[in-house]
């Protein structure tokens, strides 16, 4: 078995990215919109920021009240549209659960979008155009698949869990690189049998250690985007039961360590790229 280190990677395409920014004429700034009191998001959120600044992006965290409306993240963000030093914005997500996510990833500048979450660059990728700004999180596994030459032609993925957020942009470009993709999501009937017929195993759904052996097709290339803190043990965690899968798959990312570091690495690689591109 071997790792899919998303950290080490991640570190190398950061060097890059700060020899560009240092390189740019243009004041580069990601601005992130958080709304709510979420612990995990705002750690998130303030990581996003750190690591940003650590390869010369600027920005701010714009951190709207819990009871906020969706109108009022939508006035924010036509701001921020308009606002000539932001060259770059995101939406954490989730929203609480009384702001309308649809309304509000819509409302986004396609140019602006970092995190590649606005239908309209949604879109754009299942055309396989270039100017598509991929999501963060699906453009980062497919990175890190690239880094360690895992050639998806023809293979059998499976995507568990059905988010707009990581599993559509993924599907897109899986897709695109010739693999065969299913979705599966709670209504999916023989999960364990789908699941372990693929080649590569993919797993959004949150649930620490739902993925067990039974899952697993030995020699499998196993991707975790789950991370949650396991109410037994408290520790962080993904979705596959480490310990009981890792004789079976060939590669595997850890939690943490794997597609985290990677989202943030792309989300700051969109950034790069769209100030760049309009510069």
């Amino acid at each position: 078995m071997q790792i899919l280190d998303g950290k080490k990677l991640s570190q190398k395409i950061l060097a890059d990215l700060k020899k560009k920014v240092s390189n740019s004429q243009k004041e580069i700034n990601l601005d992130i919109i958080l709304v709510g009191d979420d612990q995990p998001s705002l750690k998130y959120v303030q990581l996003k920021q750190e690591t940003a600044k650590k390869i010369g992006i600027g920005g701010e965290i714009f951190h709207l009240k819990q009871n906020s409306t969706t109108e009022e993240v939508l006035s924010l963000i036509k701001k921020l549209n308009k606002k000539e030093d932001t060259t770059a914005l995101m939406v954490q997500l989730p929203l609480p659960k009384k702001i309308n996510t649809n309304k509000v990833l819509s409302a986004i500048d396609p140019q602006k979008d970092a995190d590649g979450l606005s239908p309209f660059n949604l879109g754009l990728l299942f055309q396989k155009e270039n100017q598509a700004i991929p999501a963060a999180t699906a453009l980062g596994i497919m990175n890190l698949l690239d880094e360690y030459k895992i050639n998806c032609h023809g293979k059998n993925v499976v995507i568990i869990g059905r988010s707009p957020e990581v599993s559509l942009p993924l599907f897109a470009l899986l897709m695109a690189k010739d693999a065969t993709v299913t979705i599966c999501h709670t209504q999916t009937k023989n999960l364990k049998d789908i699941s372990s017929r693929a080649d590569i195993l993919i797993s959004a759904i949150g649930q620490p250690n739902f993925i067990n052996k039974d899952f697993i097709k030995e020699g499998a290339v196993l991707i975790d985007v789950g991370f949650a803190t396991d109410s037994q043990t408290g520790q962080v965690t993904g979705d596959f039961s480490f310990d009981q899968i890792k004789d079976l798959a060939n590669y595997i990312t850890p939690v943490p360590g794997g597609v985290g570091p990677m989202t943030i690495t792309t989300l700051l690689t969109n950034t790069v790229s769209i100030a760049l591109k309009n510069n």
